[in-house]
């Protein structure tokens, strides 16, 4: 039985950095690293599935160049859903700066036409327990139809975990509204400090993930993932604060997709919500200290203070 379907944005990820100034108009510039590799926020928790073990389906579109066929090859074991698309494949270039934030520069690709009627076909028979609809911000046909899709999907008696990630043009009062129509249907919202913040107006996490549990349906979980302060999450009145491992961090593109896999991941197992967490929180350190990425293990001992994962 497949425990956790995912339905988002699979693309491919060229990394490069570290840069620590912008170049100006006209000029080039050389950085020291760079690293292809599949990514998208529904492609990074669809690695960590991988790597887990979960019984899990991914659901994506993809476009038919070269970077679509690459990506066909890279979850061996897992049962991905490709969407064909004719045209390109979406593809993000993520640059690093020495201080670990990262920029990003996107092209939306097979993105932009992937609605929720193709998707909606290549759900599992039986349905999954949980599902994980990741980079709604990135799917503007998909956004379109995101009520119905949440509606759907709880309509079946699948529990709907949602990270939307950042909306162009940031949380804007039409954005917020828009957001506030999805909740209702949402079980387990999973988004950063950042995000939580620009949406609730609130400045302290705790605060936050407050005011995102009032709209939330009765028994959700919203957690607010701190980067290396850790997680703040609230479910029927109760606060839950876990901390993240102290770790030597090499690599942060895509920790908080790898955090909703793991969690999911516990949930499907059995674990309880602070189970659920401190195993998110393991696997992320694992995750983030290691290269080639590992999820499963222990993390290598510190070296330094870890830079702040987002």
């Amino acid at each position: 039985m497949t425990q956790v379907v995912v339905i988002g944005n699979v693309n491919l990820d060229i990394l490069l950095g570290p840069l620590d100034t912008w170049p100006q108009r006209g000029t080039e510039v050389t950085v020291p690293h760079m690293q292809w590799r599949a990514g998208g926020n529904a492609g990074n928790a669809a690695l960590a599935f991988q790597g887990l073990g979960t019984a899990a389906r991914v659901i994506s579109g993809i476009g038919t160049d070269l970077p679509g066929q690459w990506l066909r090859t890279q979850f061996p074991g897992l049962d991905m859903h490709w969407l064909p698309v004719p045209g390109p494949t979406s593809v993000s270039v993520a640059l690093t700066h020495p201080d670990g934030e990262r920029t990003f520069l996107t092209h939306l690709g097979h993105l932009a036409t992937q609605a929720w009627p193709a998707c909606r076909a290549a759900l599992p028979e039986i349905p999954a327990r949980y599902a994980l609809v990741a980079g709604t911000f990135l799917m503007p046909a998909l956004r379109a139809d995101h009520p119905t899709v949440l509606a759907d999907l709880r309509g079946a008696g699948t529990q709907v975990a949602l990270d939307p990630a950042w909306p162009e043009g940031g949380f804007t009062p039409a954005v917020r509204a828009e957001m506030s129509g999805w909740l209702r249907h949402v079980d387990h919202l999973l988004i950063n400090d950042l995000e939580a913040g620009h949406l609730t107006g609130r400045i302290r996490s705790e605060d936050a993930a407050r005011a995102l549990a009032e709209i939330l349906p009765d028994g959700a979980t919203v957690v607010v993932k701190c980067g290396a302060r850790g997680v703040v999450a609230r479910r029927l009145g109760t606060e839950y604060l876990h901390g993240a491992p102290a770790v030597t961090v090499l690599d942060t593109v895509g920790a908080g997709d790898t955090w909703n896999a793991a969690y999911l991941h516990a949930l499907a197992s059995g674990a309880d919500l602070p189970a659920a967490l401190a195993f998110a929180a393991h696997t992320a350190a694992v995750a983030l200290s290691t290269v080639p990425r590992r999820y499963v293990g222990s993390p290598p001992a510190p070296e330094h203070l870890p830079e702040r994962p987002t």
